[in-house]
């Protein structure tokens, strides 16, 4: 495009060329020029290493490079976020991308200023302190255990994250700085196979031949017994070890890559003021005695920076020239593209000047579509354009180049969201693991599915007979003790509905004390269950509106959406485009965490009902909140004819009457706003979408004020913690209900510390999220002395820069203070709960919750969804009054919050709640003793039977086999790592409902545990009976003195049929009986001798009967 370029093919000579100078300056350009220059520097094949003066600035070079070019690939080249003085390695996963970068030496790095400062150990270094790994290598695997310990690598019981190493029979796996972690499986001493495998679900990926194992670290202490405590070791450390081995990014990359630096002056002003930074921390932790004394600085600092600059072959991209001696200067004819707000008029007669120009033209626009039918509509040929993808850095006009850029920022006026980074994620907490494993713990209430409310007691191994099992113990009324089989951990689930203090009543084991209370339950349902199917039909039959399939502009709109959504999200927008898609009004829940995309979901449910042609109204608690949105909503919608509004207390009496009469005629789309949108002169010409957004925060009466608005309306309600009465209704199936548990790409869990009120916490935390120039939230609850409370922050952190926000400041003041603080004026911000709802900061990454225990759970978890939203580690503290006496209600809040910190807990949350504050009078008092009686799951499940009874369904439900023999079969500790990964095992287990899904976990324990031991086997061998034996409505296989007892639904005729078409060798084991009559379910007993037989001999013959049986009743 531009090979005839006289001012570009100077350029190019000086980058393929040695020249008496070493620098080359390029003038007078904007951000557009600079991406096009370094597309064609990559052109050259000469290695590049692009540096800017800001992180976020480096993001979106590297993301627009990779659009206007898809062959360029450019890596960015990450940094350390915390000062160099506080510990070894900061974040490991940033660590491992340095070094493959290093290593690989790539065609294009990008980067920022504060990259260059780190210092990095050489080639050599990892070349004689690497493992190598080969198959049929003879490798004792303790030996390369102490190896791995020596390496800096920690021993654990289940590998999740880079640094840790597990060893477990003969498998191995460590996650060293490759991108997935090695599995390294012995036949002995003899390594077999070596395989990369999954960090998530643990399953193997690929195989290899051979492996490297690099040193975790920067050092590597050869001398095993070093006291690292001692300070001639720390100096020795960082003096020898650390400062003198190791060298910068400038020293390790200058004979290999020319340099580009965008912004000289900026860069070295960066450089400076960072250098400045770390040394007067590194000075201040000398004289609080958290640091000792070093010779030499522990980073690349200015001096050193400026002397390898000089030296440097490098381009530099000035608008501020500075003359220097030796420097080519190249001037360049740039200017900035107008701005055109939509106005499709002047963006049509302005391409068409740009084309008359012979100019390249490129549109960089996710809504292709829309604009070439804009330019069609002004018979603009569209063939002389060129169309990429949206750029983040914005478009710009190039008269050296003879070039144009528009974006989406001219032409629609449309802000680009911040480009994230890579996610850098530390060890996480899976969803499985929280919801199926800490959900029961013990000292628990459970419900156990035929015995009813218990105490759970725990896991213990027991010895019947010289077998070993795995028993879950619990504990019932008169100190009764139930043991069930570990595989049948399914039984039992977590008893909700106490409210705070009452005590449990615990039900009779055996008898009939578990049946009666459920029947007397299910009966008083039955009023329930009625007004339920009226409501069911009184939706059925009401019609209401049926929004047109998707358009050509709505695919177009989802496309510009700069996120991947997540497999959860999809879900619930296709769940909620398909029920407004139907002539039934919709009442859909979204239960999703803060910035898990409930607000996309919104967004396209609105674009599809503004576009069939029917108004919206987007209601949300708080102003702030409103404002968001709107700014949110105009953006995306900008591109479109569609009219936004925004209705709160910030828009002054004549301009909420425009809005109102507007909205009355059809002119309006979409309004958002706040409780001032319930008030009586709010009329809508044709409402056809309702969204509640914050659903918790709304009263009963605010929404059926709501819902009044207009009937049969589509209702669109979103909650990271809905209140018990909206989980009740969804889970009983009045509302529909999406749940969001998948966090999106860059998000990372928060950290949450509960601990007394303490001036060091709260000054140490303040610091250090100071340090790394983020933002802070301080939540204090009392308005009177809010300001006094900011004046001991102050004190505390001098150099904090602190706002206060309340609600009882004026509009304008809050206003303003909100927008400061998100703009950066401020790094501390000091408020009420007015932060609760709605405040989306992504540099804001630590909160700090004073008197925590006076908070619900509910809004503790939305208090904490404050921050986290970036690619950041982020930080909660829950501070509680250590003058007064925790309640039990407050303990149990602050133990849950600190539990729950995987992302997508808030419909867990919301269940826990539930259970602490208990399920309050949502259906009358009558219906909350009967709640109260059988737990809340319970009795959700009696009024879902209930109801399919009434409407004449079948209820008939299966219920798995339960297998008593008496064989040694559990799993071991010492073969799955620990005690978690047991019990996570044993559910998986229990869950299993056919063939393929035991062979998936089979083949998944082979890969990951190495070969099954005995005892293992013998347990995958139950659970094989178990699901032969469900298949043919056996209710229990138990082992007595007299023979293995069969309880079955044949009667007398049915056992003679079978029995005429059983093997000989089958038959005469088995002894036919009648069930005694207490035995509803069971109508005849088989017993089935096995004396004198092994548990596999057992197991052949009883696997054999009950396939034969399958088999005969299929025939009969």
């Amino acid at each position: 495009m531009f090979q005839n370029n006289f001012q570009l093919k100077k350029i190019i000579n000086f980058i393929e060329n040695e020249g008496i100078s070493n620098k080359l300056v390029i003038t007078s350009i904007n951000d557009i020029t600079k991406l096009i220059l370094l597309n064609e520097f990559y052109k050259t094949e000469k290695k590049i290493i692009f540096v800017t003066y800001d992180n976020n600035r480096a993001l979106k070079f590297n993301h627009d490079l990779s659009v206007i070019n898809g062959d360029l690939e450019p890596k960015i080249f990450p940094f350390q976020d915390v000062s160099p003085y506080e510990i070894i390695n900061h974040n490991l996963y940033k660590y491992k991308d340095q070094v493959n970068i290093i290593r690989s030496k790539p065609p294009f790095i990008v980067t920022s200023v504060r990259a260059l400062m780190e210092k990095f150990p050489l080639e050599e270094y990892f070349s004689e302190n690497k493992i190598t790994l080969k198959k049929n290598d003879d490798v004792e695997p303790f030996s390369l255990a102490q190896k791995l310990v020596n390496l800096g690598y920690r021993r654990v019981t289940q590998v999740s994250d880079i640094g840790e190493f597990s060893l477990r029979g003969d498998i191995l796996d460590v996650f060293g700085l490759d991108d997935n972690p090695l599995r390294i499986e012995f036949w002995g001493d003899t390594i077999s196979d070596i395989r990369y495998f999954n960090v998530d679900n643990q399953r193997s990926i690929n195989h290899l031949e051979n492996a490297s194992i690099l040193p975790l670290y920067k050092y590597v202490e050869k001398n095993e017994n070093q006291d690292f405590s001692k300070d001639d070791f720390y100096c020795e450390y960082f003096e020898g070890k650390y400062a003198k081995n190791l060298k910068s990014l400038v020293e390790i990359f200058k004979e290999d890559y020319i340099f580009v630096f965008d912004e000289t002056v900026e860069i070295l002003n960066h450089y400076q003021n960072l250098d400045t930074k770390y040394n007067e921390k590194y000075q201040q932790n000398i004289k609080e005695d958290e640091s000792l004394t070093l010779e030499n600085s522990n980073h690349c600092n200015f001096e050193d920076f400026k002397i390898l600059y000089q030296k440097l072959k490098k381009i530099c991209f000035e608008n501020f020239l500075n003359e220097e001696e030796n420097a080519k200067v190249i001037e360049f004819e740039s200017e900035i593209a107008n701005l055109f707000s939509a106005d499709v008029y002047k963006i049509a007669q302005f391409i068409e000047q740009t084309l008359n120009k012979n100019y390249n033209l490129t549109l960089a626009t996710d809504y292709q579509a829309r604009v070439i039918e804009i330019l069609k509509d002004f018979e603009t040929d569209t063939t002389k354009i060129n169309f990429i993808n949206n750029l983040s850095l914005g478009g710009g006009i190039s008269h050296t180049l003879n070039f144009v850029v528009l974006t989406d920022k001219e032409l629609f006026n449309k802000i680009s969201k911040d480009v994230t980074s890579k996610k850098y994620n530390y060890k996480k907490e899976s969803i499985e693991f929280i919801e199926n494993i800490n959900d029961i713990k013990e000292g628990d209430y459970v419900v156990h599915r035929i015995h009813g409310v218990g105490k759970y007691l725990g896991l213990n191994q027991m010895e019947i007979d010289g077998e070993f099992k795995d028993y879950l113990t619990i504990e019932y009324a008169n100190n009764d003790k139930l043991h069930i089989v570990a595989e049948q951990i399914n039984m039992l689930s977590r008893y909700r509905g106490v409210q705070g203090g009452s005590v449990v009543k615990l039900s009779k084991m055996g008898g009939s004390d578990w049946k009666n209370v459920k029947k007397k339950t299910k009966a008083a349902l039955e009023d329930v269950a009625r007004e339920l199917i009226n409501l069911y039909a009184s939706r059925k039959v009401s019609k209401g509106i049926k929004f047109d399939p998707d358009t050509p502009w709505q695919y177009e709109l989802e496309e510009s959406f700069p996120y991947t959504e997540t497999e959860d999200q999809m879900k619930a927008i296709i769940e909620t485009k398909q029920d407004m898609e139907t002539d039934v009004p919709m009442d859909r829940l979204i239960c999703a965490d803060v910035g898990f995309g409930k607000t996309e979901i919104a967004l396209r449910a609105a674009f599809k009902a503004i576009t069939s042609g029917k108004q919206v109204v987007l209601v949300v608690p708080t102003t702030i909140l409103a404002l968001q949105h709107f700014e949110t909503f105009q953006g995306r919608f900008s591109p479109y004819p569609i009219s936004i509004e925004l209705l709160t207390r910030f828009k002054s009496k004549a301009e909420q009457k425009k809005i109102l009469t507007k909205l009355s005629m059809g002119e309006v789309d979409l309004v958002i706003g706040t409780h001032r949108l319930l008030q009586n002169d709010v009329k809508f010409k044709d409402l056809g979408l309702l969204i509640i957004d914050e659903e918790h925060r709304f009263g009963v009466k605010h929404k059926e004020k709501l819902k009044s608005l207009k009937k049969n309306i589509d209702i669109l309600s979103m909650s990271a913690t809905p209140i018990p009465r909206t989980l009740y209704m969804s889970l009983s199936g009045i509302k529909n209900l999406s749940v969001i548990n998948t966090p999106p790409q860059n998000r990372l869990p928060i950290k949450t510390q509960v601990c007394e009120m303490n001036d060091n916490v709260i000054k140490n935390a303040i610091n250090y999220e100071l340090d790394r120039e983020g933002q802070v939230f301080v939540l204090y609850n009392r308005v009177e002395t809010i300001y006094e409370f900011a004046s001991y922050i102050q004190k505390l952190v001098p150099n904090a820069k602190i706002a206060v926000g309340h609600g009882q400041l004026d509009e304008k003041t809050l206003e303003q203070v909100m927008v400061d603080f998100a703009n950066g004026e401020y790094n501390v911000l000091v408020a009420t709960t007015i932060i609760e709802s709605g405040l989306n900061i992504e540099n804001a990454n630590t909160i700090i919750i004073t008197n925590s225990e006076k908070f619900g759970l509910a809004q503790l978890y939305q208090l904490r969804g404050r921050v986290g939203r970036a690619q950041r580690q982020a930080y909660c503290y829950c501070l509680y009054n250590k003058s007064k006496n925790l309640t039990e209600e407050a303990i149990k809040r602050l133990k849950a919050i600190k539990d729950f910190t995987t992302l997508g807990s808030g419909y867990q949350i919301a269940l826990r709640d539930v259970e602490i504050r208990g399920v309050g009078n949502l259906l009358g008092t009558k219906q909350h003793g009967h709640m109260m009686n059988v737990g809340f799951d319970t009795y959700c499940e009696l009024l879902d039977e209930a109801i399919k009874e009434l409407k004449g369904e079948k209820t008939e439900k299966t219920e798995p086999t339960i297998v008593d023999i008496n064989v040694t079969a559990f799993i071991p500790e010492t073969w799955v790592g620990d005690y978690s990964q047991k019990m996570i095992e044993y559910k998986r287990l229990a869950n299993v409902e056919n063939e393929a899904q035991l062979e998936l976990i089979i083949s998944e324990w082979k890969d990951r545990f190495s070969k099954m031991p005995s005892e293992v086997e013998n347990l995958i061998k139950l659970i094989r009976l178990r699901l032969l034996a469900t298949n043919i409505k056996i209710s229990s296989i138990r082992q007595t003195p007299d023979g293995i007892r069969i309880y079955t639904p044949f009667n007398e005729n049915d056992f003679r049929i079978i029995s005429s078409k059983l093997e000989a060798n089958v038959k005469k084991h088995l002894k036919f009986i009648k069930a005694p009559k207490t035995l509803n379910d069971t109508k005849s007993i088989l017993i089935f001798d096995n004396k004198y037989m092994t548990f596999d001999e057992i197991f052949n013959m009883l696997a054999s009967l009950f396939y034969y049986i399958s088999c005969i009743s299929l025939k009969y």
